[in-house]
């Protein structure tokens, strides 16, 4: 059955077609991941579904009953409220269902012969137990400590949250709801490594459906099992995740291409022949394949994803060996240390990626080393010769009512003719270039910034968050460029694709101040960080069996045995309990009285969660005697 059922959809703004024709389904238990380019009606797709925003044709179906949870880009919550009081506004589906429940009881104790009361009692108890019923609140907490707020945290007010941290707080009362739907606009922006791998492993658990629009290629894939694409008014759906979907594209996209360029020749070589022959003695011919080539159905050339990082920063030429050199440094704000007596030196040619909790320190470096931040001791320098360039996170001075033109030009200091050629190169062509800032997206707003970063010559490249905001396919083409990039690089992020496609050492923030450098990539250091820790279990293990020589095979069979004997008779309880749990509902189906109605709905809650014990302490003693095979 479909949750949401879209059919001939045409989203329009004012006389731009956003898109056209589109029919869609979702299912419950499908996580679809969303791309597509900046601007190019991703988020108005949602807002559609959402009835944010209302079509020019076609129509939406959503199914009754069911509840969709939205996280967008942009947040709206009570700043007055403090961080705990915030999320708990989430736990109000549950005491409404706590309600419906009760009432549902009440209403079938009064007539307890009635078949659409016991029906109703049956579907308040399962809606209530979808939302979480008694473990509801733990459910929420538990989000909150994943997504970045310890418990220290929950008195703080609302407003003097980042807007990152407000992101996180309203995620994490977003998923403590248990909608049927979730759509989620580019939930990865503000979250650190930890926190997204966290919000993986939710959601491929969610029972309902998962919509996502995602810059994150690995989120992407870890995520979702199928993809839209949104794409010149169209969205045309692959049943696979990003990767495996970017290669049936880029391999439709190679055929379309040999496909133009084969008609490309074909045409020219028929112009050729009509423009010797038209005034000849073979001028039928001429005018004949005049008609033909009129007729032809014209193959548009497919767009190049790549075109957005087609320019490169400018060659500053080479630095000395020492390009950042950290001694002793500490830095702290408060009574919280942000960084304590870190050294390390970034070599020419090194291309470091900066990792860490969010909060521990990352921008504080950077800021540090190119003088925005003061240094409370030791010290973080450049080498000889070092140019730096750098991106900043979500800062910008760009006016919202100026042209994206009269901005690249206020800063850029080149012709109008210099900068419409300049910013072409980012895909800003055409009318393009007379938007205003304000109506600019998050995305489109990033690269005018790197339009402008990329003008100053630079052999030290410093980024911060560069993919925030971004599509896809220019996360793709931007790891490209870095990877031609030849000077010194160093950026911080979340995006662990990019990490791994760009950088060869990792910058670590433990966030207690202590900052560390490896002589390695990303996912190389986490594989090498994961074997440390499980060193110290393996070692334990080995020493228990060095200390304990009674543990002979013999012993692990008697042990064996013994389990078995026990989860037989856990098993004859689980039996016993689904028993008794398929009475209750017998009896609920037809109550003898008002009171043993509420009695017998009491006892199916209590009896439901003593099977869900059981089943656990099962599952527990199933794998200890897988362990002792």
């Amino acid at each position: 059955m479909s949750l949401i059922t879209i059919s001939d959809l045409t989203m329009e703004y004012g006389p731009d077609t956003i898109l056209e024709n589109v029919s869609l389904s979702v299912a419950r238990g499908e996580r679809i991941g969303i791309v597509g380019r900046n601007g190019g009606g991703k988020t108005t797709l949602l807002k559609a579904i959402l009835g944010i925003e209302q079509p020019a044709s076609g129509n939406i179906h959503i199914a009754k009953g069911i509840r969709i949870g939205y996280l967008s880009q942009i947040q709206s919550i009570d700043e007055s409220q403090t961080v705990i009081q915030a999320a708990e506004v989430a736990l109000s589906a549950v005491a409404d269902a706590e309600t419906e429940l009760r009432n549902a009881e009440q209403a079938l104790a009064e007539n307890p012969t009635d078949e659409e009361l016991t029906e109703a009692l049956g579907a308040a108890q399962d809606r209530h137990q979808y939302l979480g019923g008694h473990f509801a609140v733990d459910g929420l907490h538990a989000s909150l400590k994943a997504l970045g707020f310890p418990e220290s945290t929950w008195d703080k007010q609302v407003a003097v949250l980042s807007g990152g941290e407000k992101t996180r707080l309203a995620m994490a009362r977003l998923l403590a709801t248990s909608p049927e739907v979730l759509i989620l606009d580019e939930p990865t922006n503000h979250l650190d490594i930890k926190a997204i791998e966290w919000l993986e492993n939710f959601l491929v658990q969610v029972p309902g459906a998962v919509l996502v629009v995602s810059h994150d290629r690995r989120f992407l894939d870890r995520v979702t099992k199928a993809t839209w694409e949104v794409d010149v008014h169209r969205v045309t759906v692959y049943g696979c995740a990003y990767s495996e979907y970017r290669k049936r594209r880029d391999a439709e996209r190679q055929q379309q291409l040999d496909e133009y360029l084969k008609q490309q020749a074909h045409i020219q070589k028929t112009e050729e022949y009509i423009r010797r022959n038209k005034a000849g003695q073979n001028t039928r011919n001429a005018m004949g394949r005049q008609k033909v080539l009129n007729r032809l159905d014209r193959i548009d050339r497919p767009m190049d994803d790549g075109a957005m990082m087609h320019a490169a920063v400018g060659d500053a030429g080479r630095s000395g060996l020492d390009v950042v050199v950290a001694q002793n440094l500490c830095k702290s704000f408060g009574d919280r240390t942000i960084v304590r007596n870190a050294n390390f030196t970034l070599r020419r040619g090194d291309r470091v990626g900066v990792v860490g909790p969010n909060g521990a320190g990352k921008t504080t470096l950077i800021n540090m080393l190119i003088g925005d931040d003061e240094i409370d001791s030791g010290h973080i320098r450049t080498g000889h010769g070092v140019k730096v360039a750098h991106h900043k996170q979500e800062q910008d001075d760009f006016g919202d009512d100026e042209s994206l033109l009269d901005a690249f030009y206020d800063r850029a200091g080149l012709t109008i003719a210099e900068c419409r050629t300049h910013l072409a190169k980012f895909l800003f062509t055409g009318e393009d270039v007379f938007k205003p800032v304000s109506g600019l997206s998050g995305g489109e707003r990033a690269k005018l910034a790197m339009s402008l970063m990329v003008l100053s010559p630079a052999n030290l490249l410093i980024l911060d968050e560069p993919t925030n905001h971004l599509d896809v396919f220019s996360c793709d083409a931007l790891a490209q460029s870095l990877a031609r990039f030849a000077g010194t690089l160093l950026v911080i992020s979340h995006d662990r694709s990019l990490l791994d496609e760009t950088t060869n050492k990792t910058l670590y923030f433990d966030g207690t101040g202590n900052v560390a450098l490896y002589d390695m990539p990303y996912s190389a250091w986490r594989e090498s960080v994961a074997a440390a820790e499980a060193q110290p279990a393996r070692k334990k293990v080995t020493d228990q069996v060095a200390t304990q020589p009674a543990q002979s095979a013999l012993q692990r069979s008697r042990d064996k045995r013994k389990l078995q004997s026990k989860l037989e008779s856990l098993e004859a309880k689980i039996a016993e309990t689904e028993t008794q749990l398929a009475t209750i509902e017998g009896r609920l189906s037809a109550p003898a009285s008002p009171d043993s109605a509420i009695a017998d709905a009491k006892l199916y809650e209590q009896t439901g969660k003593a099977l869900e014990e059981l089943m656990t302490e099962w599952e527990l003693m199933a794998g200890q005697i897988d362990a002792l095979e």
